[in-house]
């Protein structure tokens, strides 16, 4: 019974370790976005935490009218966004959980980021960082809740930045 029980923890453990993020990416707009690059990103974000690396997420980008659409019925502002975070579920168990949805606004996306002077790409990894962080619970409402959502924002960004250097991406 003792060797039983041994033998179903570290099948446990076993899965724990091979369980990976699972990214969904939908770009219903004609605007090229480099979709892998994108899916790439956060599953490092993700899997660079011990309690988010077995995430479920998607990631869809759409048009003015949708994203202002939601935004309006969410968030009561009847005009585009560039991003909004849904979030569903928790850790809990062990194993795959939905963490949640995140919706771009690809028009205002590229708006901003012409505006700012960076790349597309380098804009969406802004938005879908800070997505991810309100995924995982981070919020900006008050002083000291924006210096931890930013210091969680830079500490993710190094751990990518050190994977990707890594990996040679």
């Amino acid at each position: 019974s003792k060797t039983r029980e041994k033998k179903n923890r570290r099948k446990l453990l076993q899965k724990r370790r091979t369980l990976m993020a699972n990214i969904e990416i939908y770009n219903t707009t004609k605007i090229r976005i480099d979709t892998g690059a994108v899916k790439d990103f956060a599953r490092r974000v993700l899997e660079s935490t011990r309690e988010y690396k077995n995430a479920e997420i998607s990631i869809s980008f759409v048009g003015d009218k949708k994203i202002q659409n939601l935004n309006e019925k969410w968030r009561g502002k009847g005009t585009p966004t560039d991003v909004l975070s849904f979030p569903i579920d928790e850790p809990g168990e062990p194993g795959p959980f939905m963490l949640g949805d995140i919706v771009v606004g690809a028009r205002q996306a590229l708006a901003d980021a012409e505006e700012e002077g960076v790349a597309l790409d380098e804009k969406i990894r802004e938005l879908i960082m800070h997505s991810l962080l309100h995924l995982m619970g981070y919020d900006h409402a008050g002083e000291h809740e924006t210096e931890a959502m930013q210091r969680r924002e830079q500490e993710l960004l190094a751990r990518w930045h050190e994977a990707r250097s890594g990996s040679g991406l």
